[in-house]
């Protein structure tokens, strides 16, 4: 299959889901990243959600899989749901750790993903959200997450609404008009036209958008990410789960001979953002059977943003 877009009404669709996520994310309740996938919670429960991801081709890699960007996106959103729950409505989340245990069974099709909220932690300073969940596709396990988080403040001059689900309704949102852009939102069709216009059987056109293009480096790999408002969360740092996808991406491309991405544990540590993200995985061990890859995202500043540990099967 082919992942050159070279079909007119294609390259329209996109557009038109990019100025529909646009809109939707014009209201401080959700970020741009879940809107542009279609994230819906057809299930919210006492302490159990559930969330879906539609099947969409362009958010696909080369492999006809979901890309581990939007894997991430869903992972991290869902997880992170569960205890909005029990918090103030619209309150301001930070992911703290996340752990996810793949089965082997590819991320096609329409996703799904169960969600309990375990409860919370005691002691300490700073009360801790515990969750785990499943991700499935046509009713099988793709991995078993978890995830810890905690409420945070709002940067200053930032406002938060209550997420879509906490809103009530079901307005359909309608795509902006490119005549209502402001200059943020202009960026992001600016990025969305050069994705499209170099997505190839390489690199898909989401992970040229959200730049996830790692590169073999010694003794591991490397990967640039500019940073732009189409990676933005709530609050407009990077999305946590966009980080996740990055790490994940290029710590598999650091053992080309082990693609199978089996378990994978990440440590936030501070915001992304500024100018840009580094990437960087250390292969640590590469065996017949198993590989194990540690990487680490830093903004442009040298700052610290994510730790991570995975662990690849041939």
């Amino acid at each position: 299959m082919s992942h050159k877009l070279n079909n007119k009404s294609d390259a329209e669709d996109i557009r038109k889901r990019m100025l529909t996520a646009l809109a939707g994310s014009r209201t401080p309740g959700f970020h741009f990243p879940g809107y542009l996938l279609q994230l819906a919670w057809p299930h919210i429960g006492a302490t159990s959600i559930t969330e879906t991801m539609p099947a969409w081709a362009p958010a696909c890699d080369a492999r006809g899989e979901t890309s581990l960007a939007a894997l991430g996106v869903m992972l991290d959103t869902a997880l992170a749901t569960a205890p909005r729950l029990k918090i103030a409505s619209g309150a301001r989340q930070a992911t703290v750790q996340l752990h996810a245990q793949f089965t082997g069974h590819p991320p096609c099709g329409d996703l799904s993903m169960e969600v309990a909220l375990e409860g919370f932690s005691d002691g300490g300073t700073v009360r801790q959200a515990l969750t785990r969940g499943v991700l499935s596709s046509a009713g099988k396990p793709v991995c078993h997450a978890s995830g810890t988080f905690v409420v945070l403040p709002p940067p200053v001059g930032v406002k938060l609404a209550p997420l879509p689900w906490q809103r009530g309704g079901g307005a359909k949102i309608k795509p902006l008009d490119m005549k209502e852009l402001d200059a943020s939102e202009r960026a992001v069709v600016k990025a969305c036209d050069k994705a499209l216009d170099a997505a190839d059987d390489t690199h898909t056109f989401i992970e040229r958008f959200w730049g996830v293009l790692p590169r073999p480096a010694p003794g591991g790999a490397r990967c640039s990410v500019k940073i732009g408002p189409h990676l933005g969360n709530r609050v407009g740092h990077v999305q946590g789960g966009l980080l996740w996808g990055l790490a994940a991406a290029t710590a598999r491309a650091a053992v080309p001979r082990h693609p199978a991405l089996s378990t994978i544990s990440a440590w936030f540590v501070s915001p992304g953002r500024g100018k840009a993200l580094r990437v960087r995985s250390k292969v640590l061990h590469a065996g017949r059977s198993f590989a194990v890859v540690r990487t680490e995202i830093k903004n442009a500043d040298g700052t610290r943003v994510l730790e991570v540990v995975s662990n690849h099967a041939a």
